[in-house]
């Protein structure tokens, strides 16, 4: 522990929220009292004068002990798309999930079937809001998990949903995240005094593919511009070379262009070296091109043997991922990486 650093909350509150960098993962809400998450904005409600700054152990936008930060990160180099067992491209079988979820629907298909046969008993996932932000929310059945199927496209806090359900003492719990969150998961593991104790109440992580994540509150006023002003159902940006964000609302689909999209994405987001969620035991994107299927990446055994399981069952189906789709994701996941690491440089440069 490095015990010069008295005032976690305060060095968090300065290398964080006042540089614009937070990425509204929500991890340190809920674990901290004094952290809210509201309408797409974590805020301070109070000072915190504890000695033990969790809140700044967690945070993955705070690199405030590089010996911690490097040994959550020394698997990068393992691949270009970091650690993992198998590669494949797969969609659910259930019609139900089809109509409801987003691409393939093999994360959806993943929860339920996990849920239904005892190998997780709820699973922290984002809602779609209604008229204020995406939020995390803790999903026990089929019913709860199809309500938030689909892709936000922006940040959501929904770690807030993990802290809470940890503070009830929930256990066997999935969390379904972005890379960021999954990296604040990674670190949870190292909190100084409980983590080891936190990280036990999760039994599966699966993360989603991320390149970069909106700042709701500059969407919605962008949106309200163009009549938009109830919630949207869904997001979805087509593969490339197509340059359009659609909208789907209750009066049908609404396409902008990207490069008017682009400047509500998250400062942090830049900083993220971290495409395809690295610290997640199952990693699940699109596949570009081929509608109605998912990328997954399986990280570790005991991925492996649920994803099969649900195989077997005939929850989901499984098909060889194209040579050129692994190659370009490859590609794209190291220049992620590269980015990053290079926004990070420039910010320290600027910063000494």
């Amino acid at each position: 522990m490095n015990n010069s650093i008295s005032d976690g909350q305060g060095q968090l509150i300065d290398k964080v929220l006042n540089r614009g960098i937070c990425v509204t993962c929500g991890a340190c809400v809920g674990l901290c009292p004094y952290f809210s998450y509201f309408d797409g904005k974590v805020v301070v409600l109070d000072r915190c004068t504890s000695d033990i700054w969790r809140c700044l152990q967690i945070c993955p936008r705070a690199e405030y002990d590089e010996t911690s930060l490097d040994r959550i990160r020394e698997q990068d180099q393992a691949s270009e798309i970091g650690p993992f067992k198998k590669i494949f491209m797969a969609r659910s079988t259930k019609e139900e999930i089809i109509k409801m979820a987003q691409y393939g629907g093999v994360v959806s298909t993943l929860l339920i079937y996990a849920i239904e046969m005892g190998l997780i008993e709820s699973a922290i996932i984002t809602d779609k809001g209604d008229g204020i932000s995406s939020a995390g929310n803790i999903a026990r059945d089929r019913s709860d998990i199809l309500k938030c199927a689909g892709s936000r496209y922006n940040a959501a806090g929904g770690l807030s949903a993990l802290n809470r359900a940890i503070k009830e003492n929930e256990k066997k719990l999935a969390v379904v995240g972005l890379p960021c969150q999954m990296e604040a998961l990674a670190r949870m593991s190292l909190i100084e005094t409980d983590g080891a104790e936190r990280v036990n109440h999760v039994s599966l992580k699966i993360g989603l593919f991320c390149t970069w994540a909106l700042d709701y509150r500059q969407l919605s006023e962008y949106l309200k511009n163009y009549g938009i002003e109830k919630p949207v159902k869904r997001y979805d940006i087509p593969p490339p070379p197509s340059q359009i964000f659609l909208a789907l609302t209750e009066k049908g689909l609404r396409e902008f262009p990207l490069e008017d999209i682009r400047p509500f994405i998250q400062k942090g987001c830049s900083l993220c070296g971290d495409m395809t969620a690295e610290h997640a035991d199952i990693s699940v994107g699109s596949v570009e091109g081929l509608e109605g299927w998912n990328t997954v990446v399986v990280r570790n055994k005991k991925a492996g043997d649920i994803i099969q399981a649900a195989i077997d069952d005939h929850y989901i189906e499984v098909d060889q991922l194209p040579k050129e789709n692994f190659d370009h994701l490859k590609e794209a996941s190291l220049n992620k990486r590269e980015q990053g690491r290079m926004a990070r440089e420039e910010m320290k440069q600027r910063e000494s």
